[in-house]
């Protein structure tokens, strides 16, 4: 009776849509049949972004100063160029100046786009309210879902990389140009389409004489939030392996380290600052004076015959080494690791490999090791793309990496079978064998209460000592959203009965850790998930700060497949995790590979 009446009470427990699975099989469809699609797509995103990103890197930065300034000076008046040259210069004395021209590109590059597809679509939504219609609903969802969404369809269809986040950036930041192209348009007054026509103007001629004059600034103010929400992404895109400033943030926040996080930000928000500053500018250009009467033009055109003449050349002057700056300097979109062993010992000798990275220190190091070994064997290695481990998988299996270095066998299993497993990849060598997880907790508190297994904290009261947020459960920190990990300890909490009492947070993992780092030094119980080798058992070591707990079975997730006892037990604890190891991740030698 009672079970009836919850049913009645919370009919939704009967039967759940199945969104999520309809969405991946249709995303699954669309890269099996559709695939050469947007590999063609990414060809002429690819073709503009490495010109521009081309561009940007071969000039000297000096050079580069003075042609911004210059330009600024043209289209915003003399004071936003001496701080776009000021902005600019900081963030090459903070070393950054290769990773903000990166960004600089692909910001560039989507706003191209956006500037091609937004105005067009916006002006056929003003001429046409069936237009409108039709484009208004797809807005409102392009607007209203979270940034993060489009990660996961853009790297399924277009793979990782800077394409990618061109594209991920492009569906963030066109609608607010198509919303105030639409807009600016219908704001010109019907008095003054009604007198263009009654003098005859042809439609082309009302529209590009009349109505777009008008609705410019409207136009430009749009082109305004879609440069911001284009710099803005910056950081969301580095989550699949975008270089540039983003990335920098990310690693910072990754080794919480807060200073090269916050260079990383100063960097965006000067470049943000400066773009937003221009593009005001030029929006009220109307007010100013005519182009030929300000910025440098305005300055040449205003000297007399032998003034005039020092000032041509000094411009030839500077052009001129310009020219001899870009045809000269060498561009350095990628950093490479030359040989030095001798030719006959070098396999690899001309090839370049593409390497992936995860977010964690331990990834990180292992990845350069493997660098350094190939580099010795002849191999070029190009500039690491760090991403999350699900990316990494999806970029081995697409050939945008040529392998990743930090591969779990039993904890990636579900990743490694969800791509194609042994069909399109393959694990090669052990680089760390007996490699342990599972749940730690402060050695203090564990001498204090006797707890030495997960399934004491079903008591209220020892589950109570680690909560931290006053609900009465233990905060448990565990791992990043789409980690393997994560179904584990969720796993776990379901069949050891702690769903009551323990409650699983998550997040960035290294900013977790960072607020058990602060709880620990000030004598607070601490309940963690954690892996050997990693940082924090530098930190927290096992047996002097922190003890592992034992679980009272072993139970996990049935994708990781069939583990006894005898698989999560090491020295006669049993952890809960498989005692595992790490492998390289590549494709089979059968397996086509693209050109690099």
């Amino acid at each position: 009776m009672t079970n009836n009446i919850n049913l009645f009470l919370n009919p939704f427990e009967l039967y759940n849509i199945p969104l999520d699975d309809w969405i991946s099989a249709a995303i699954d469809f669309l890269v099996n049949n559709f695939r050469p699609l947007f590999q063609a797509i990414r060809f002429p995103v690819s073709l503009a972004l490495d010109g521009i990103e081309w561009l940007f890197l071969a000039i000297p930065p000096l050079i580069f100063l003075l042609i911004i300034g210059l330009i600024v000076w043209q289209l915003a008046g003399r004071a936003i160029a001496i701080y776009s040259v000021i902005a600019l210069t900081l963030i090459g004395f903070l070393g950054i100046w290769e990773e903000a021209m990166v960004s600089l590109a692909l910001v560039m590059t989507a706003v191209a786009f956006c500037t091609v597809v937004g105005i067009p679509v916006g002006i056929a939504s003003a001429k046409s309210d069936r237009v409108d219609g039709l484009v208004k609903p797809l807005l409102d969802v392009m607007q209203t879902i979270p940034s993060f969404v489009y990660l996961v369809p853009v790297v399924m269809l277009f793979g990782i990389g800077k394409i990618p986040g061109v594209m991920a950036t492009f569906i963030v930041a066109v609608p607010p140009l198509i919303r105030l192209t639409n807009l600016g348009i219908r704001q010109v007054s019907l008095e003054v389409v009604e007198a263009a026509q009654s003098f005859g103007s042809t439609p082309s001629q009302l529209l590009w004489e009349v109505q777009i004059p008008l609705a410019l600034p409207t136009i430009l103010a749009g082109l305004n939030q879609t440069v911001l929400l284009a710099l803005a992404m910056s950081v969301v895109t580095s989550m699949i392996a975008v270089p540039g400033l983003g990335l920098i943030v990310l690693q910072g926040v990754g080794r919480l380290d807060v200073g090269l996080a916050a260079v990383g930000g100063l960097g965006i928000v000067l470049i943000a600052v400066m773009l937003d500053r221009v593009a005001q500018a030029v929006g009220k250009s109307n007010s100013q004076l005519p182009w030929k009467q300000r910025g440098p033009i305005g300055f040449l055109l205003s000297q007399s015959g032998s003034q005039k003449l020092t000032s041509v050349s000094i411009t030839l002057a500077f052009f001129l080494t310009l020219y001899a700056g870009l045809f000269t300097g060498q561009p350095t979109t990628q950093a490479t690791i030359e040989a030095t062993t001798p030719e006959i010992a070098m396999p690899g000798q001309g090839m370049m490999v593409s390497s992936g990275v995860g977010t964690t220190t331990s990834s990180r190091f292992l990845t350069e090791v493997l660098n350094l070994g190939l580099s010795n064997l002849g191999y070029r290695i190009k500039e690491q793309q760090l991403s999350s481990i699900p990316t990494m998988h999806i970029g081995v299996v697409q050939g945008d990496l040529d392998f990743y270095g930090s591969h779990w066998e039993t904890l990636h299993e579900p990743f490694f079978q969800k791509n194609g497993g042994e069909e399109n990849l393959e694990r090669v060598g052990t680089i760390l064998s007996n490699t342990l997880q599972g749940y730690q907790i402060d050695k203090k508190t564990a001498d204090e209460y006797h707890i030495t297994n997960l399934k004491q904290l079903q008591d209220p009261k020892i589950a109570k000592l680690f909560d931290s947020d006053g609900n009465g459960k233990a905060n448990l920190i565990g791992c990043i959203p789409g980690w393997s990990c994560e179904s584990v300890i969720d796993h776990h909490l379901q069949a050891y009965e702690l769903k009551d009492t323990v409650e699983h947070i998550q997040g960035d993992y290294s900013a977790l850790m960072g607020d058990i780092l602060t709880r620990h030094q000030q004598g607070k119980p601490i309940l963690y998930y954690a892996w050997t080798p990693n940082w924090i058992a530098s930190l927290l070591e096992p047996g002097k700060d922190a003890v592992w707990l034992e679980v009272p079975f072993t139970s996990l997730p049935q994708e990781q497949g069939e583990l006894g006892e005898q698989d999560t037990s090491v020295e006669g604890k049993n952890l809960g995790f498989a005692v595992d190891q790490v492998r390289v991740l590549a494709k089979p030698p059968e397996a086509p590979r693209p050109t690099l």
